[in-house]
């Protein structure tokens, strides 16, 4: 996978002895080639990855609980890999922090410092997510980190100093053992001043470590905005060799369509319109020339499955196939779509119906490896532990809906040791930490809130017009429910929706 070309055989013998001399005298990364990260953080090595590639996004900073599909609370992509076969993926996303410490960007999957191996060495849920990569690598699949998103806040937007820039993804890269990263510039994290110092590091980054860079942008059925367009520009104005650019190819709104086209028709137009933008934006800003071919294959699409807000439309399976179609036809660089996580219905959305019916199709598309089944791990499985709000003076039973099992124990629920009291005449948050062990020694473990409020203390009542996010918690008809992911508009009370029932 090396980025520059290897020096032609034309030098005479004198010339070569010399020049092999400087290079290892030079001290300057620039001036050597670029050596593979060799990985610090414990979950071994990337691989070179395909040219022609299906990486779905897993979104890693979500909660998991459904049984067989989490490590300690991070998705389990291992399971993931064993039911569909897919064995690539863009993981969703690491972010600032806060700031900056010393001379980098603090960082943590979904801004966390605790999902981070600096503030999380000790957190289960980011040694779930370690346990997660190592076992996709260990199957003869690979990750690739996704920085930015819709929300959030980038790397680039805390500073726009390259050297502190430059050593926070050195961290990351180097410590993961990454092949390949993704640059998600949407939201907050498209001013192109702030972009240009980014690309700066980038190319830094990749005269250093021999990483592949994918860009992924917002795009219209027209193809790139003039801000998407700036944004590309920044990139390829200062070096940086961009392995695949990315286009979201969801969220349009009706106003972008075309009589009788639909988001699967208008994605299909958006990647031939982004193939025209790319030839002359690599002609005038990277002196490259490129044919309709070499540009289709620089091009990445990414579909938003399912359901992704009252004002798009839902996006169907038959969509998917004419997105993946286009792609096997085009022979582009890469498909995704957002989210594995829906797809495997470790999470509600009223979109999908029937579990991998868009991986299905998608991964018609790519390179196809072998799979390397998992070992299998008999951990136990607790069941009900979930976060509950009780009136002050009520009655609560710490074990009440709480069972253990294990595939050779079969039912140990007497042997659940809980961390932790909730005092049920004082208003407050109390931790649970409930744990079991079954006889080989293995350990589950699940955290739960159990919050006490006083009878007067009413819970805010739903209010429509108001943004929610995760952890919110609201009133409405009588009952009280949890925000699961950001929303707006969407009442609780929907089977499929963003608000998790806590209290009837």
């Amino acid at each position: 996978m090396a980025k520059r070309e290897k020096f032609k055989k034309k030098w005479c013998v004198i010339g070569m002895v010399c020049f092999t001399a400087f290079i290892a005298l030079s001290s300057s990364p620039t001036e050597a080639f670029a050596k593979q990260a060799t990985g610090t953080f414990g979950v071994s090595v990337g691989k070179t990855w395909p040219e022609q590639v299906n990486a779905p996004y897993a979104d890693m900073c979500e909660w998991i609980t459904k049984d067989g599909y989490h490590n300690a609370g991070a998705l389990n992509l291992a399971r993931v890999v064993k039911d569909t076969g897919v064995q690539y993926y863009n993981l969703g996303f690491i972010q600032s922090a806060g700031g900056v410490e010393g001379n980098k960007v603090t960082w943590g999957f979904g801004g966390y410092k605790l999902l981070s191996e600096e503030g999380g060495k000790n957190d289960t849920q980011y040694k779930g997510i370690k346990k997660s990569i190592k076992d996709v690598r260990d199957m003869g699949g690979d990750v690739c980190i996704s920085f930015g998103g819709a929300n959030g806040t980038p790397f680039w937007q805390t500073t726009q100093d390259v050297d502190k820039l430059y050593n926070t993804y050195m961290d990351i890269v180097e410590g993961f053992g990454l092949t390949r990263i993704d640059l998600d510039v949407e939201g907050s994290g498209t001013n192109k001043i702030n972009n240009i110092a980014n690309a700066k590091a980038i190319k830094k980054l990749q005269d250093t470590l021999d990483v592949d860079v994918v860009l992924t942008l917002p795009v219209l059925p027209d193809g790139l905005t003039y801000e998407g367009l700036s944004i590309l520009e920044a990139y390829l104005s200062e070096g940086v060799d961009l392995k695949v650019v990315n286009i979201m190819t969801m969220c349009y709104g009706s106003g972008t369509l075309l009589p009788g086209e639909n988001y699967g028709t208008a994605s299909l137009r958006a990647v031939n319109s982004l193939k025209d933008q790319l030839k002359t934006y690599y002609k005038k800003y990277a002196n490259q020339i490129l044919s309709d071919e070499k540009a289709y294959a620089k091009i990445g699409t990414t579909v938003s499955i399912g359901y992704e807000s009252g004002s798009d439309p839902i996006f169907v399976p038959e969509w998917s196939k004419l997105v993946v179609d286009q792609a096997i036809e085009k022979k582009i660089a890469m498909t995704s779509f957002w989210s594995i996580n829906r797809d495997a219905m470790t999470e509600p959305n009223q979109g999908i119906k029937n579990q991998y019916e868009h991986t299905s199709v998608f991964k018609e598309f790519g390179e196809k490896g072998v799979i390397v089944p998992p070992v299998e791990e008999n951990i136990p499985i607790l069941s009900g532990v979930e976060d509950k709000i009780i009136l002050i003076g009520s009655e609560f039973d710490l074990l009440e809906g709480i069972t253990a099992s294990d595939k050779k124990d079969g039912d140990i629920t007497a042997s659940i040791k809980i961390d932790g009291t909730v005092d049920t005449k004082k208003a407050g948050e109390y931790k649970l930490v409930y744990s079991v062990t079954n006889s080989e020694g293995k350990i589950a473990t699940k955290t739960c809130i159990i919050t006490v409020k006083e009878e007067g203390n009413t819970v805010e009542e739903y209010d429509a017009s108001k943004i929610y996010l995760k952890g919110d918690i609201v009133g409405y008809q009588g009952k009280t429910y949890e925000c699961q992911w950001w929303t707006q508009g969407e009442a609780p009370g929907s089977q499929y929706g963003p608000w998790k029932l806590v209290n009837r």
